[in-house]
């Protein structure tokens, strides 16, 4: 159910593993405090790569509007799925401890948060994540603009580079200024350049694989880890804190070339590589559903050592110094398995 994907036919599990990679780090820097301030340098950024990436000029070269078209096709459904259940559930989620103590919904309030949802504007706790999606779409919608005059040319990533750099200069700029748009569209221009790079990389570095060693990734990390500590830097784009800008777009490629040679090591291990594309096929119910599991988690446990209500209703979770490692563990792989069994029966239903 992850709009971040191909379709079946033309899947690639490398590109599946990067972003069970993705959606790891984006569960870790939830509810691993220490690994926030350096998974957060490169974990959304990555989807955009990827997408840039796997953008299909062939399909959609002509046609930049089919592009958008077929984001929201895969994404909207699923954004409804998870937020109206998110929304019909919030009052009994109140009482259970899930969501913080906070006003129970009245009817109307509930018909109005639905509504909302149809465009994308959901407001659940629970669905907090789901913030990533509608930037996702836009951002992608105008990639493929980008890419649609691009191509008009016969060096189409002489415009398209310059381009991606503008807008992204345009958003960075907004961020600086404090000028916050609705639907994040600040954050949509700020990102254009992962996409650019992952279009470029396929375009001009098909065997970009031999390129991705260990023993060069190794040192980017610990370079990683050593320039976000030198810089005191706790990146966060969701709030608009990008370093001074080249900062944020630096640690990012460094994360994201680590990212793609771990892949590239996972996808030689049988077991591991099947676990990790699991988790990226799946990525978005992974996204929308960790939160909740967090939570289910520590209702259980807050109840088990009868911990009071106010405690144990933190958000998003209120035991990540003890529970952190089985927050990962079935935060990514339980979404991902419901996923797989709700498309089966879509499948199964369509036969």
């Amino acid at each position: 159910m992850l709009p971040l994907s191909t379709t079946p036919q033309t899947r690639s599990r490398y590109w599946d593993i990067v972003r069970g990679i993705g959606i790891l780090s984006i569960v870790m820097g939830h509810c691993f405090s220490h690994a926030v301030i350096y998974v957060y340098t490169y974990h959304l950024a990555i989807f955009f790569f990827v997408s840039g990436f796997l953008y299909n000029e062939k399909r959609y070269g002509q046609d930049p509007f089919a592009h958008i078209g077929a984001k929201l096709k895969s994404s909207w459904p699923n954004y409804m799925l998870y937020m109206s259940l998110f929304v019909l559930l919030h009052n009994p989620f109140q009482i259970m401890g899930i969501n913080a103590p906070a006003q129970h919904y009245t009817p109307s309030q509930t018909l109005a948060h639905l509504g909302n949802s149809l465009v994308f504007y959901g407001a659940e706790p629970m669905g907090g994540a789901l913030w990533f999606v509608p930037v996702w779409v836009l951002a992608c919608g105008i990639f493929g603009g980008i890419a649609w005059f691009s191509l008009r040319f016969s060096r189409p990533f002489l415009i398209l580079i310059p381009v991606s750099l503008m807008l992204s200069c345009v958003g960075a700029f907004l961020m600086f200024r404090e000028v916050f748009l609705f639907y994040r569209v600040h954050l949509v221009f700020l990102v254009q350049p992962f996409f650019a790079a992952g279009w470029l990389l396929k375009t001009k570095l098909p065997q970009f694989r031999r390129f991705l060693a260990w023993y060069i990734a190794l040192p980017c990390a610990l370079f990683l880890g050593f320039l976000v500590n030198a810089w005191q830097l706790h990146i966060d784009i969701a709030v608009g804190r990008i370093g001074n800008g080249w900062q944020f777009f630096f640690l990012a490629f460094l994360g994201i070339y680590c990212c793609m040679t771990l892949a590239d090591l996972l996808d030689k291990i049988d077991g591991l590589g099947r676990l990790f594309a699991l988790w990226g096929r799946y990525s978005f119910d992974i996204m929308a559903l960790h939160f909740l599991i967090f939570k289910l988690m520590d209702v259980s446990y807050g109840r088990l050592y009868h911990h009071p209500l106010e405690y144990y209703s933190a958000f998003p979770h209120a035991f990540g110094g003890i529970l952190w490692p089985v927050y990962v563990l079935l935060g990514t792989t339980f979404p991902a398995l419901l996923g797989y069994g709700l498309e089966r029966l879509k499948k199964a239903s369509l036969a």
